[in-house]
C-alpha cells in the first residue's frame, strides 16, 4: 500500500508540475487521462515516462487488491480473528494484524502492559520529591497504535455500539476528543485481549458503558 501511495503521489506530482491538478486514481480513467495528456507538453519522451508511471501505479493497485483479498481469506480461517472481527471498528485486516503482531495474549500480565506495548498506554513519572505526572507513553508498536486508533475512529463513527457510547459519555464529562478516542482504543484493545485470553465470543453487553478505569486519561 505504501508503494502504491508513493507511486500515485509521483504520478499526480508529474501532472502538477505542468499545471494539471488531478488525483492519481482519476488518471486511471481513460477519458481523464486523455484530457490530462492534452494539457501536458507534447514531448514523446516525457509522455512515455508518464505512461510508465501510470502503468506501474495501476499494477500496484491491482496487486494491493489481490493481496488484500488473499489476506482476508486467511483471516477468515483463524478462529481468534473471526471473534476479533465481530467488534465494532475491527475489520478483517485490523483483526489479523492484531493477531499476528501480538502473537499470544499471555505475553502481557495486565491490560495496562498491553496498552503500553501498543503505544496507547500511560506512564507515570516524577522527579525527586516532585508531583507525580502522567503522560502518554512515547514508546510502543507504531503499527498496533495505528490499528487501534483507526478502529476506535471507525467504532465511534458507526455509533449504536458500546464503544461509541463510552466515547460520547466521556465527551459529555468534558474530556478532550483525542483523549476520549484514545480511551476507546484502550477499551477495544482490552476487549480483544480478553476474548483471546479467555477463548470467548464478543458480547456487547459485557462492555461497561461510560465508565473510566484508573489507567485512562482524565
Amino acid at each position: 500500500m505504501r508503494e502504491r501511495v508513493r507511486q500515485g503521489n509521483q504520478l499526480a506530482g508529474l501532472c502538477r508540475r505542468h499545471g494539471v491538478f488531478v488525483r492519481a486514481i482519476d488518471l486511471l480513467e481513460d477519458a481523464v487521462w486523455q484530457r490530462s495528456l492534452a494539457s501536458l507538453p507534447a514531448d514523446a519522451q516525457l509522455r512515455c515516462g508518464w505512461e510508465f508511471v501510470r502503468e506501474t501505479y495501476e499494477l500496484l493497485l491491482r496487486r494491493e487488491d489481490q493481496m488484500r483479498a488473499s489476506l482476508v481469506g486467511i483471516a477468515r480461517n483463524i478462529a481468534e480473528v473471526r471473534r476479533f472481527a465481530a467488534l465494532p471498528g475491527i475489520s478483517w485486516i485490523r483483526a489479523v494484524t492484531f493477531y499476528a503482531l501480538i502473537d499470544t495474549p499471555h505475553r502481557f500480565p495486565s491490560k495496562a502492559a498491553l496498552w503500553r506495548y501498543c503505544g496507547i498506554g500511560l506512564e507515570r513519572r516524577h522527579s525527586g520529591n516532585g508531583p507525580m505526572r502522567t503522560r502518554l507513553s512515547r514508546q510502543g508498536h507504531r503499527r498496533l497504535k495505528d490499528v487501534l486508533l483507526g478502529a476506535a475512529k471507525s467504532a465511534i463513527a458507526q455509533a449504536e455500539n458500546p464503544f461509541a457510547d463510552k466515547y460520547h459519555a466521556w465527551r459529555e464529562e468534558g474530556m478532550h476528543p483525542a483523549n476520549a478516542k484514545r480511551n476507546v482504543a484502550r477499551a477495544l484493545a482490552a476487549t480483544l485481549w480478553s476474548l483471546w485470553k479467555n477463548n470467548q465470543e464478543y458480547d456487547p453487553a459485557r462492555v461497561v458503558r461510560g465508565t473510566r478505569s484508573d489507567d485512562e486519561e482524565t
